[in-house]
């Protein structure tokens, strides 16, 4: 079994590999889901050789890595439903991620014969193997988190980035609508406009599901 470690901030070897990369997954663990209340306990970053790394960023700073790694406007970074990760990003550690995509984004747009997004599911579907669950409802600001917790947390961003590359493969494949665009076009478009919704949700404009949703939009 790998044993998994929490760092206050990126190694700095690792973190010289990450910014040379293209593209990162990347998770949080938090105390909630109530914006400006609750806290980023723990974030787990992962590349395509599943090297995995685990920080705890300290209330007063000293993640500068981090943050230097989220902004690297190079680096592409991979998110399960972003919206409410880079949310907490920027009203928990101040930190503005850039670029991401969200493959749960992905999946709604390519997979319209299911209603099942999870990450769950698309560990199943796309590569035949069962997540754990069990630590699913923990308290991720405990000082000593066990072994189980960390799998559980490092699971979530494993095979992210295969998982983004089979919904891309999907995409790409798949015929043009009948109104001629393509769902490459139409993921283009619904990714752009990822970071327009974070910052209306961020500023209060969610009134719908806990401030996640916005009624902005509708007649």
């Amino acid at each position: 079994m790998t044993k998994y470690l929490i760092h206050d901030d990126i190694p700095e070897g690792i973190f010289n590999n990450f910014m040379k990369l293209e593209k990162i997954a990347v998770d949080t663990e938090l105390h909630g889901l109530t914006m400006n209340r609750d806290q980023i306990c723990l974030v787990q970053l992962c590349d395509q050789e599943e090297q995995v790394c685990l920080v705890r960023p300290k209330r007063d700073g000293g993640y500068s890595r981090l943050k230097a790694l989220m902004e690297n406007k190079d680096v592409l970074k991979v998110f399960h439903f972003a919206l409410t990760d880079v949310a907490f990003f920027k009203t928990s550690l101040n930190i503005e991620v850039t670029p991401f995509c969200c493959t749960k984004v992905m999946s709604k747009l390519i997979r319209t014969y299911t209603q099942n997004h999870g990450l769950k599911d698309l560990h199943m579907e796309l590569l035949g193997i069962q997540m754990e669950k069990e630590q699913q409802q923990t308290n991720w600001a405990e000082s000593d988190l066990s072994q189980n917790q960390l799998k559980y947390a490092a699971n979530d961003v494993l095979r992210l980035l295969e998982i983004f590359e089979r919904l891309q493969k999907m995409i790409i494949s798949r015929n043009r609508l009948p109104g001629g665009k393509s769902i490459s076009e139409l993921n283009e478009t619904a990714q752009s406009m990822l970071p327009g919704m974070v910052e209306l949700l961020v500023h209060g404009y969610g009134d719908l599901d806990r401030g996640w949703q916005t009624s902005l939009f509708s007649h």
